[in-house]
């Protein structure tokens, strides 16, 4: 998601710390001044001390300034990260169960496929025994009681009725045309059982159909509930995430600002302790000149008090201090 961006009190550089101890224990070389000269050298290192540490103070001052308001940006964006974690296991369980669902979908599908496969066996074998029924009954042109009572009719009169022989052949003639009937009406009539028990077995694969439809239909619908709670709790990750990273390119700009103050901290602290290296070096050798002078000043008080002792034979405290820590006077 988004890095965290850490803004801390520049002021305790622990790293920098160590680099200003290990500067100060480097000895270095410096020239020797004449006592003008180290007077303006010294002047402008503790001027340059005096700047850094103004300069140090405003830095920390800045960054203070920049550091106003961090922390909550932070807990902001946290939080709304935070939320973020919560809800993508959600969105992603409600994935899960969509795709599923579909899956059930897409297998019933394939069942209700199969099964209008074999509707459409059967639809066609019912029009083919349908064709073949009304070709009979059209063959037959009457129902099987009818056909059965004119033949007996017909036959009776064939067998037992004294008739002329052109009247007979006649009858004969009817009985043969009605025993094809006949015989045609039987076939449709078997036929039709056929189409019977077909239709039996297809109305078991459309109710079986039905039923399959009816399933798909619940899924789907349970499919489109997880797919529009999904795409709800989506939006509002985007939302939070949109808003998580507002806080974030806030929090990086005051990074982007407090990041040159801390290499000007880095810079100063890895400098100061060399000036005090230098500093402390010059005030050695201008300790020396004033050393010197005070040997030649306290010379000048030993001839005195020494001339003085010789003459009076009384001193000062001052004088008589003179004397003895020159060993002109042992006690």
């Amino acid at each position: 998601m988004t890095e965290d961006v850490q803004i801390n009190d520049m002021g305790t550089d622990k790293p920098a710390e160590k680099t200003e101890q290990k500067e100060v224990e480097v000895s270095k070389s410096y020239p020797k001044l004449s006592e003008r000269e180290l007077k303006d050298k010294i002047n402008q290192l503790r001027q340059r001390l005096d700047q850094n540490e103004r300069e140090l103070k405003t830095i920390f001052r800045d960054i203070s300034l920049y550091n106003e308001g961090g922390q909550d940006l932070k807990a902001k964006r946290d939080g709304l990260n935070s939320r973020v974690k919560e809800l993508s296991p959600k969105a992603a369980d409600l994935r899960k169960k969509r795709d599923e669902t579909n899956s059930k979908i897409a297998e019933l599908k394939a069942m209700r496929e199969n099964l209008r496969g074999k509707g459409k066996e059967f639809n066609d074998k019912i029009g083919e025994l349908k064709k073949t029924r009304d070709e009979l009954n059209t063959t037959a042109r009457g129902r099987i009681e009818t056909l059965e009572k004119a033949y007996t009719e017909e036959l009776n009169i064939f067998l037992n009725a004294d008739i002329p022989l052109e009247h007979e052949l006649n009858v004969y003639n009817r009985l043969l045309e009605l025993s094809q009937r006949l015989e045609a009406t039987k076939k449709a009539n078997a036929v039709h059982g056929e189409i019977t028990v077909e239709y039996d077995r297809a109305k078991e694969i459309y109710t079986d159909l039905d039923s399959l439809h009816a399933q798909i239909q619940a899924l789907a619908q349970e499919s489109q509930k997880y797919h529009e709670e999904m795409i709800k709790i989506y939006n509002e990750i985007d939302t939070l995430r949109k808003e998580a990273d507002s806080y974030h390119a806030q929090l990086s700009e005051k990074f982007k600002n407090i990041s040159p103050l801390r290499k000007k901290i880095s810079a100063l602290k890895n400098e100061m302790p060399k000036l005090r290296d230098e500093l402390g070096v010059y005030l050695e050798q201008m300790k020396g000149y004033q050393l010197a002078r005070d040997e030649q000043k306290n010379e000048g008080k030993r001839e005195q008090a020494k001339e003085k002792l010789n003459k009076k034979g009384r001193l000062s405290l001052d004088e008589f201090r003179i004397l003895v820590e020159s060993k002109d006077i042992k006690l």
